[in-house]
Parts: C-alpha cells; sequence; structure tokens
C-alpha cells in the first residue's frame, strides 16, 4: 500500500507533466471497480466526469496523507463559471500514475486517460482496490471528503503533545498499531511505521501508554517528523528534480532496506533483525536495539 511519500511521486509525476495545460480529451473505463461508489457521489456518473474533464484545465493539485487529488477549471459549458472539478485518486495496493506519449493507447485495468497536447495522464490499477472521486463545486469550497482531515505530519498543528495524547488514549493498544491509525498520523503505513520505531527505539509491540510520557512523546514526534523528511526528500523528491520511477537510492542506513533481507541486520547493532505480526500487520524490529521491556 503506497504510503505518503509514494503517493507524492506519483501526484507529481500527473502534475510536472501537464500542469496548467488543458485537457482535449478524457477516457474513462467505467467497468473499473475503482468507480463502484462513483455514480452515487457525482452526478451524471462516469460519463458526466469524462465531459466535465474535457476542456479543462488543470490548475492545482496536492496530498494529505495516502491522498492525493487533482483541481481542473472547467471549459464553457461544463459547470457554472466560477466552479472546480476535484478529482480524487487513492491508489489502494497496485494503482500508479503515469505520463504517457500523447497517442498512448489504452491498456488493459486503464482506468483514466487525460489526453493534453504533449501527453497523456493514465491511472491504472491491475487489482482495482484503488478509488476514484469528484467533485464539482464552488471555488471556495473543498470538497467532503477533504474536509475535516486530521493534522498534517509537518503540519504546525501537529505536536508533541497531540502524540502523547493519542498514545495515552489508546493506551493498551501496541504502539505500531497506532501509528497505522490513519485518523492520527496520515500517511504513515506498514513501512515508515516500522523505520520510526527502529530510528526511535521503541519495540512495535510496547503498550502505547508507556510512551505516553513527555519524554518518549517528544522523541517520538521528531522521529516521526524526520522519517517524513526523509522519505518525501528521497522517494518523492522534494526540493530537486522528480526520480524517474520508484527504484530510489534508499540508504543502507535505514532499516528499509533490510526489513525482508533473509538473514537480515539491523544497520545499527549489526544484530539479526526479528519479523512477526504485531498490531495485524507483519513488522520487522532489531531486540537488541528495541527492547519491549524498556521504553
Amino acid at each position: 500500500m503506497p504510503e505518503l511519500a509514494e503517493v507524492d511521486f506519483f501526484r507529481r509525476r500527473w502534475w510536472e507533466a501537464a500542469a496548467r495545460q488543458t485537457v482535449l480529451s478524457a477516457e474513462i473505463n467505467p467497468p473499473s471497480r475503482v468507480f463502484r461508489s462513483f455514480a452515487k457521489e457525482f452526478a451524471g456518473g462516469t460519463t458526466a466526469l469524462a465531459k466535465t474533464l474535457s476542456g479543462a484545465k488543470l490548475t492545482d493539485s496536492a496530498t494529505h496523507g495516502k491522498q492525493m487529488w487533482f483541481v481542473f477549471k472547467p471549459g464553457a459549458g461544463n459547470g457554472k463559471p466560477k466552479e472546480l472539478l476535484w478529482l480524487g485518486i487513492h491508489l489502494g495496493m497496485t494503482g500508479h500514475l503515469r505520463a504517457e506519449l500523447p497517442d498512448y493507447r489504452a491498456q488493459k485495468h486503464d482506468a483514466i486517460i487525460l489526453r493534453f497536447s504533449k501527453h497523456a495522464l493514465v491511472f491504472n490499477d491491475a487489482r482495482q482496490f484503488g478509488r476514484v472521486r469528484a467533485w464539482l463545486g464552488a471555488a471556495k469550497e473543498r470538497p467532503p471528503w477533504l474536509r475535516d482531515l486530521p493534522n498534517e505530519i509537518l503540519s504546525s498543528a501537529f505536536t508533541p503533545e497531540l502524540v502523547r495524547s493519542v498514545c495515552a488514549r489508546h493506551a493498551r493498544a501496541p504502539l505500531k498499531a497506532v501509528l497505522l491509525d490513519q485518523s492520527y498520523f496520515p500517511g504513515i503505513g506498514n513501512w515508515m511505521a516500522d523505520e520510526i520505531l527502529w530510528r526511535a527505539s521503541l519495540h512495535p509491540a510496547l503498550p502505547a501508554g508507556r510512551a505516553a510520557t513527555q519524554v518518549i512523546a517528544k522523541k517520538l514526534h521528531a522521529t516521526i517528523q524526520q522519517v517524513t523528511r526523509d522519505a518525501l526528500r528521497v522517494i518523492a523528491g522534494q526540493g530537486k528534480k522528480l526520480p524517474p520511477d520508484l527504484n530510489v537510492h534508499i540508504p543502507d542506513t535505514w532499516l528499509f532496506n533490510h526489513r525482508w533481507e533473509k538473514g537480515g541486520l539491523c544497520p545499527k547493532t549489526k544484530n539479526p533483525l526479528h519479523r512477526a505480526e504485531i498490531g495485524g500487520r507483519t513488522s520487522c524490529w532489531s531486540p537488541a536495539r528495541q527492547k519491549l521491556g524498556q521504553a
């Protein structure tokens, strides 16, 4: 499942290819399961979506956790003068966005193809666990699905006290499971949670209440933000040119490169790593570094 940096990588791929350009034509594949609840949310369904996107100008894009969206200004005759079309995409397990040549021919599992003068933007999802949403509304408003979102990890509202209070509220839950809760930590998934706990020297099975102190919460907060910055810099290319693909170079000093290695060793202690299911997800940690009896 893509996490916040992977999501921003794919968002940037579309945005950098067609920012502020006009859609010449939009091709929608209604049978794709990514549109499974679309007709209930968008008047006119996929037919209306294709019509509204055709002639629309791509004006903005952003992410929040595992969500991404693209904002279009509809062309004449599609919507009211000051309305905007918001296109939200959730990648699911196998979804990805590509920028192809303008004469690109549709392939199996392509759910959306937006054709511009220089590129064709493609959303493909082989297993179709992703989701597409759309909303046409006033420029000053946001779609219902983008309202009341949790604080972003790198925002000023995401504080050590917030981390402490969340741990206290879920005192008996494994700390790994709490970190995966998208209502508190948007965009953090399995590999990021393991990386955070490893860097902070906290065992994934540690009851979250044990981390609900000012000292540990401050350390955990700082580590969460640092891993997020590192992931966005290395994977999503923030601050530099977007990497050509997701096969980017991850430093061997991270846990990431050793999590699934047979006989993998902790990059810091050089002792064996351990794996087990914790909080419903397979977790990896360094017993020599992350001791359950210590916090």
